[in-house]
């Protein structure tokens, strides 16, 4: 089990989810009402988490935060299984868990 709880865009909570089912959720998100993933750890940090959005047939926007509005950064993938492998890393706390994507700092209004 992960130290997580991973919330859907139908406002369900699944804590501690299997590194599995985490790969579960994240390769079925892309349908109405059911096109996002906020990744939070156990025990939570305020504005720490990572997040997937994603449309069938688009690309897959994968962020992530640790802390304040400017270490808020995206990288945008074509499939399901970097997006699993970045966030089952982040969940055990690998401090390589984002090396080797294209973050982007992401501009907040």
């Amino acid at each position: 089990m992960l130290a997580i709880t991973v919330r859907t865009e139908d406002d369900r909570d699944h804590p501690r989810p299997s590194a599995e089912a985490l790969a579960g959720l994240v390769r079925r998100i892309g349908a109405k009402r059911d096109r996002f993933l906020v990744v939070e750890r156990i025990p939570g940090e305020p504005d720490v988490y990572v997040q997937v959005w994603h449309e069938h047939g688009g690309d897959y926007t994968f962020e992530h935060r640790d802390g304040g509005a400017d270490r808020h950064f995206q990288v945008l993938l074509d499939a399901p299984e970097p997006v699993i492998a970045a966030m089952t890393a982040w969940a055990r706390h690998d401090p390589a868990w984002g090396e080797g994507l294209a973050w982007e700092a992401l501009a907040l209004g």
